[in-house]
């Protein structure tokens, strides 16, 4: 029987769910579900100082928006729990006594200064800088000497010296040098773990069988391998993701725009279009059709897909597709979604049914739902106040001409009768002589919406209604 597929996303709380920790989990739970594996949810909090509850809320909090519900973690708990690491300081200790009780480690009481000595020498030398391992053979004595002096000892790994390769199902084979690399500290003076100790404890003990991770951690998996090694641990197996850029090519960062999850999507960044979009830096869909549903994308995913390369995060192509899918949405669940952009408003001067038809009449240009905010501002109270272009429109010679004769037009509307509106609209607007016909829908635009362009104007009429059409016309005129 074919070994279970179990991987995880382990973020640190120490900031909110940034969109490159949110791909490398979109792609953990698409490759698990494909394999009808398992996705979990660890919490990598051993920095305590810089993890916050808040940090841990919004994590879970973006991951469910996105979907992604893992099938174990700390708050539904599993059978490797544990799924937090603070929680897990006493195993640490258990397994660095091992490698220390079979060689594989050693106490090291180095201080600082010594240490910085040691990388200064380097730099003078031109020569990379790799811990000397001064330490290594420490007799019991020297052990006892250092302790008097009130020095505190690391636990280092003894990096065995020799060409490690192994095969990365994104990268392809890789090899490394590990006598470049040096003893490195698996447990601090403090008792608290270091990242290449701690994940491969967690790994090795959830059973983890893929490790699906950034392109920045290639350099970690040496390391991780040997202590695998010397515990007698089978080894995962490695594919690591290329990173995601900005437009222009570096490291994307807030001065680019958004970077958590959070921030996306209280922008009005649909989750659906979110994933859809983030699924798509790195992974191409076999058949060239980008917008596809989360189940359709596991259907046709699969980590040979995915590119090696570096992704571009391109804030056009993410705003073009989230503008797909609010075009296509059902307008009650739309409406549903973008009231919460609304709330300045005196919603209850519309119905549901009106509500939906208000938003269905402005979803056309937007990209965003925040940007109902705006585009639906002169459905709402009596009067509406004209911008700029829209008050030269109004303040032009034929303006009071077009009002005056609108008036008898909104008297002779059926608001009931929609094509009907619409075609008494068109036959007034042909109706001028001297007076452009865009010239003529522009003067009544602006009088009804203090604008000049949004929602068709037959639906602007529809929806505010015959009263208060008539009103905000008379009040163009300055009666």
């Amino acid at each position: 029987m074919a070994e279970e597929v179990r991987v995880r996303i382990a973020p640190s709380p120490s900031g909110n769910l940034h969109v490159g920790t949110a791909r490398t989990a979109l792609f953990n739970y698409l490759f698990a579900k494909k394999m009808g594996g398992k996705f979990v949810l660890r919490v990598e909090d051993t920095d305590l100082e810089r993890s916050s509850d808040a940090y841990i809320k919004n994590i879970f909090d973006s991951l469910k928006a996105m979907g992604l519900n893992w099938d174990e973690g700390p708050d539904i708990g599993g059978p490797y729990a544990p799924y937090t690491q603070s929680e897990k300081f006493d195993v640490y200790k258990k397994y660095a006594k091992e490698l220390l009780d079979k060689g594989f480690a050693y106490e090291c009481f180095c201080t600082q200064e010594e240490l910085d000595e040691e990388k200064q020498r380097a730099i003078d030398e031109k020569r990379p800088h790799v811990y000397s391992g001064r330490c290594r053979d420490l007799t019991e004595e020297e052990k006892a000497k250092f302790r008097r002096e009130g020095r505190k000892a690391v636990i280092r790994f003894k990096m065995p010296s020799k060409i490690m390769k192994f095969h990365d199902l994104i990268k392809g084979d890789l090899e490394f040098d590990t006598s470049l690399m040096g003893d490195f500290v698996i447990m601090k003076s403090n008792g608290s773990p270091t990242y290449n100790f701690a994940v491969v404890i967690d790994d090795m003990q959830m059973a983890m069988t893929h490790i699906i991770r950034g392109e920045d951690h290639i350099s970690n998996t040496p390391k991780q391998i040997a202590i695998y090694e010397a515990l007698g641990a089978k080894v995962p197996e490695f594919a690591h993701v290329g990173m995601i850029l900005a437009p222009d090519r570096t490291k994307l960062s807030k001065r680019h725009g958004a970077t958590a999850v959070s921030d996306f999507i209280e922008q009005g960044y649909l989750p659906e279009a979110f994933v859809n979009f983030v699924a798509l830096l790195g992974w191409a869909p076999s058949d060239g059709v980008e917008i596809k549903t989360l189940d359709e994308i596991i259907a046709d995913f699969s980590l040979e897909s995915i590119s090696p390369s570096n992704s571009i995060f391109e804030f056009d192509k993410l705003n073009w597709m989230n503008g797909q899918y609010i075009r296509s949405m059902d307008n009650s669940e739309l409406t549903r979604r973008a009231l919460k952009y609304m709330q300045q408003y005196n919603l209850s001067e519309y119905s549901t049914e009106k509500l939906e038809e208000i938003v269905a009449s402005v979803k056309e240009p937007i990209t965003v739902l925040s940007e109902i905010t705006d585009a639906v501002e002169y459905y709402f109270g009596e009067d509406v106040q004209p911008n700029i272009e829209a008050q030269d429109i109004l303040n032009a010679p034929e303006a009071k001409d077009v009002l005056s004769r609108s008036i008898n037009l909104v008297n002779s509307f059926d608001f009931s009768d929609h094509d009907g509106l619409v075609e008494k609209l068109m036959a007034f607007r042909k109706s001028f002589e001297n007076v452009k016909p865009k010239n003529v829908m522009w003067t009544i635009r602006a009088a009804l919406t203090g604008r000049l362009r949004g929602a068709e104007l037959s639906a602007v009429f529809t929806i505010l209604g015959k009263e208060r059409c008539l009103h905000r016309i008379k009040k163009a005129l300055g009666e």
